[in-house]
Order: C-alpha cells, then sequence, then structure tokens
C-alpha cells in the first residue's frame, strides 16, 4: 500500500517530541506539555497510534492473507528492534558499566535483556549508567512495542472472525474510553502482564482504535481543512479539567493526525524519497541520550538536544538503510490476478 507522504513526516516528528521529552526527563527537569496537560512524549506516542490504527488497518484490507500480514509487520518491526537489542547489549552495555568485561558477560542480565526480542521490556543492562539522573535504564522507550503488536493483532480478528472490522474498533474506542474513567484514572497502582502495565492498553489503544475506525468507514474522506480547523479548535480550545480534555483529544488528535497525513507537502515529499527514519529516531534515541548524559553531564540542554538529535538521526539513517529498508524488501507481496 502506497503511504501518503506526510505521514513520513509525522511518525518522525512523533518520535522527535519522544526524544524531546526524554531530553528534559533524563536530567530531572520538568516536561515541557502540550497544552499544560499533556507530556509531549505521550502525545508522540498517541500519534504514532493514531497514524498505526489508520495505515494499518489499510493494509490489511487491501491485502487480507493473515500470513502475509504477520510477514509484514514482524520484518517492520524485528530487524530494527533486533539490532539496536543486539548493539545496546554487546557494544554499549560493556562500554558504559562500572563491571568488568568478563562480569558483564556473565551477569544474568544480560541474557535477560535479550528478551526485549520477545517484546517483554527488560530495561536494564549489568552496571550500565548508574551514576546518571535516571539510573540503570538503557532503553525506556521499548514498552510501546508490545502494546503496538497487540494492536496489530486485533486488525485480523476483526476482520476474519467477527467480519464487522469498523463496528469493532468504534467498541473497541468506547470500551478503552470506559476503562479510563473506571481504571485508568481511579487507580494509579500498575497492572503488569509480560512486563507491561496493562494500563497503557487503554491509554494507547484508544488512539489506535480511532485510527482504524476512520479507515474502515474511510471517514477520512470528509476530513476537509474546514473539518480540521474545527478539530484544532476544538482541541486548543478544550475545558481545563482533565476528563474533558481527553474526550476532545480522543477524537480531534486522530482527525489532525490522520488529515494531516492525507495531505502532501514539500517537506513530506523530499522526506518521503530519503526514507522512513521514524522508527530507528525511536529505537535510538533513549540508548543516545543516557550514553550522552554520561559522556557530557555539564553540556547545556541545548547542546543535549542538537547532538542527542544529530546521533540519532544518523543512527537512524543507517538503520533505514542498512536493515530496516532491506528488511522491507523481503516482505511477501500478493500474486499479480
Amino acid at each position: 500500500m502506497a503511504i501518503h507522504n506526510n505521514f513520513h513526516l509525522l511518525r518522525l516528528f512523533a518520535a522527535m517530541l519522544v526524544l524531546y521529552s526524554h531530553a528534559h526527563s533524563l536530567r530531572k527537569l520538568h516536561e515541557p506539555l502540550f497544552l499544560d496537560r499533556l507530556p509531549l512524549g505521550p502525545l508522540g506516542v498517541y500519534i504514532f497510534f493514531s497514524i498505526s490504527g489508520f495505515l494499518i488497518y489499510k493494509s490489511y484490507r487491501s491485502d487480507p492473507n493473515v500470513l502475509r500480514f504477520l510477514a509484514k509487520r514482524a520484518l517492520r518491526l524485528w530487524p530494527g528492534l533486533t539490532v539496536v537489542i543486539a548493539l545496546s547489549a554487546v557494544i554499549l552495555g560493556p562500554f558504559v558499566s562500572s563491571l568488568g568485561t568478563a562480569e558483564y558477560f556473565a551477569h544474568p542480565l544480560f541474557a535477560l535483556y535479550f528478551w526485549n526480542l520477545a517484546l517483554f521490556p527488560i530495561y536494564h543492562l549489568p552496571g550500565s549508567f548508574e551514576s546518571l539522573p535516571y539510573p540503570g535504564v538503557v532503553n525506556g522507550s521499548i514498552w510501546s512495542l508490545a502494546i503496538e503488536v497487540a494492536m496489530y493483532l486485533t486488525i485480523p480478528l476483526a476482520l476474519i472472525v467477527m467480519r464487522v472490522g469498523g463496528w469493532v474498533y468504534l467498541a473497541m474506542f468506547v470500551a478503552f474510553g470506559v476503562l479510563h474513567f473506571t481504571w485508568v484514572w481511579v487507580d494509579p497502582t500498575m497492572l503488569v502482564f509480560w512486563g507491561s502495565d496493562l494500563r497503557q492498553v487503554p491509554m494507547c489503544g484508544i488512539f489506535f482504535a480511532a485510527g482504524a475506525a476512520i479507515a474502515a468507514f474511510r471517514l477520512e474522506r470528509h476530513f476537509t481543512p474546514n473539518v480540521l480547523l474545527l478539530a484544532a479548535v476544538a482541541l486548543f480550545c478544550s475545558p481545563v479539567n482533565n476528563t474533558s480534555f481527553h474526550l476532545v483529544l480522543w477524537i480531534a488528535l486522530p482527525i489532525l493526525v490522520i488529515g494531516t497525513g492525507m495531505s502532501t507537502s514539500p517537506v513530506g515529499n523530499w522526506l518521503a524519497a530519503r526514507g522512513d527514519f521514524s522508527y530507528g529516531t525511536y529505537l535510538y534515541a533513549f540508548p543516545i541520550q543516557q550514553l550522552l548524559m554520561l559522556l557530557w553531564p555539564e553540556q547545556s540542554l541545548a547542546a543535549y538536544i542538537a547532538w542527542t538529535t544529530v546521533l540519532v538521526l544518523g543512527c537512524a539513517w543507517l538503520s533505514w538503510h542498512l536493515i530496516e529498508q532491506p528488511a522491507q524488501n523481503l516482505k511477501p507481496r500478493r500474486a499479480a490476478a
């Protein structure tokens, strides 16, 4: 399925929001907030999930074969993830660890770190980053991948088993909203399954469901400039209280993201011609930020963000051209009629 150019741009923008937010939290600074209510990191993740729901649903509808669907998703996710996990464990970890090399590789945490390839989030490597303001964590961004894959799997389930994809996602949207009111905002206790806080399922999944529902009912046809303007006004003028703000956010953000993604722009055209660097940016930002904090702790915030951006985009460029794009070329194709 061809991707509209601005989706490349929006996904990279979302990854940079996460990077910018982490630049503050990793230095124990107050994180900037969107409209004084939502940290930029979660905002970036919600943009990712909105786009994924929309594009992945359309991808399956264009080629409704479960095995090819799973192969495509695996080839998009695991090659880049495998390399960043291996590089972190084998190269970065020994370099930043307080342990000796032999002790590092013999430590149980070293082998345990590769559970990340099974989407079981393991954040620590032996003796790594112990002196930093955010101690021990090598890659704090990988938690979202398990939630993302769980959402992917709902698409063939909804379309094959239930055969009513759009209505399933509307029901999911409502159910996830109800869970916010009855659980997520009521009980601060983490409910952990497979290393993930299950509260993140409704928090992120509601945006995936919104994107998939938009695709299922082809609502993007109605996303005129006037509709996008109305969604933006509703979001920026939403009431201050948490409940009202999120009610507007759940609807307005996917509309704005998908409506913008369906358009084209010179920057989007330029970026689309060079590759999709969003996933690599998301994967490499956190460990590079931690490494820079270790090597250059006295740098200013501006210098920290600038150097991080340059190094991360360089790694993302290499990841795309050496790992991700070659893996994309292995995707199974639908046979010509």
